[in-house]
């Protein structure tokens, strides 16, 4: 195993990159509106700079963004003996799983949106453990104590 540094630490750096790549995908949405608002006509000819620089700085934080989830899931990576073919599958489940219980929570507490977000937060588990090389528990407090233990 790599370089543990705690038990709580893997948490949280699962979280977080989960957490900066829906902020990352929200940001795409947010571009693909500035820019379709340009194209259609719906901004006005004075504000047409405006927009481009709403545009740009989209842009740029969409790269700062997305360079900030590459060093968390690097670090995360880095203190385990994984499998990096699953980076991409990891960041797309960890993204769907958490769209999908913003799904859910948006809904009028349907059980099957519910069940759509639990199934792909199991499938982000199991990617997840196959990218660290360790089992991922459901629980974030069992995994600690996994951990804790694998270090004794």
């Amino acid at each position: 195993m790599g370089n543990i540094q705690s038990d709580g630490t893997s948490e949280d750096l699962i979280r977080s990159f989960v957490q900066v790549g829906c902020a990352e995908v929200h940001s795409k949405t947010l571009l693909e509106k500035y820019t379709a608002q340009l194209e259609n006509g719906s901004i006005e000819e004075e504000a047409v700079n405006e927009q481009v620089d709403k545009i740009n700085d989209t842009i740029d934080e969409i790269n700062e963004l997305a360079e900030l989830r590459r060093s968390i899931m690097l670090r995360l990576f880095d203190m385990y003996e994984g499998d990096k073919d699953y980076w991409c599958l990891v960041k797309h489940l960890g993204i769907g799983a958490y769209c999908a219980f913003e799904a859910y929570q948006a809904s009028d507490n349907d059980a099957e949106l519910l069940n759509i977000a639990l199934q792909a937060n199991k499938r982000f588990v199991k990617a997840m453990s196959r990218f660290l090389g360790t089992e991922i528990t459901d629980c974030a407090a069992c995994f600690a104590d996994f951990i804790k233990a694998r270090k004794e």
